[in-house]
């Protein structure tokens, strides 16, 4: 008995490398579930956080689909940042050491306004860290339970 096999490379990358293919649907609906368990994990404070309102955030959580030569992938995540441009959803995530908090110019002061609404003026500020609030590696265990 003879068979004939015919690969046809087009319909093998549409199924399995296109975004519309079953394999790029998967990869979709798993990243909406990462981004949707780390939005309902994300803490939010009441006041807001570095002069942004609450929720700043968790309102930059979410994912784009991308290709590259091994294939399809996710980025999920947040573009939150600090007004410096640090990755401030790290520091919640892994939380932060005790720093001391200068004047970004020399002989300026550090200003802030307290919960109760007070102003507050200091030439350096002994932070005493923050407590890790993890978010993101628990939003990937959501895939597990799936």
């Amino acid at each position: 008995m003879l068979f004939r096999f015919d690969w046809n490379e087009r319909e093998a990358d549409d199924l399995l490398r296109s975004q519309d293919g079953p394999v790029g649907r998967n990869l979709a609906r798993d990243a909406e579930t990462v981004a949707r368990g780390m939005r309902r994990r994300a803490p939010v404070s009441r006041d807001g956080s570095h002069g942004r309102p609450p929720g700043y955030m968790r309102s930059k959580i979410g994912w784009s689909m991308h290709r590259d030569e091994l294939g399809l992938y996710a980025d999920i995540g947040t573009t939150a940042r600090t007004p410096d441009g640090d990755p401030y959803p790290l520091y919640v995530e892994y939380g932060t050491r005790p720093h001391t908090i200068r004047p970004k110019k020399p002989g300026g002061t550090l200003h802030w306004v307290g919960a109760d609404g007070t102003h507050h003026f200091a030439q350096e500020v002994h932070h005493p860290g923050t407590r890790a609030q993890p978010f993101i590696r628990p939003a990937l265990d959501d895939l597990r339970r799936g």
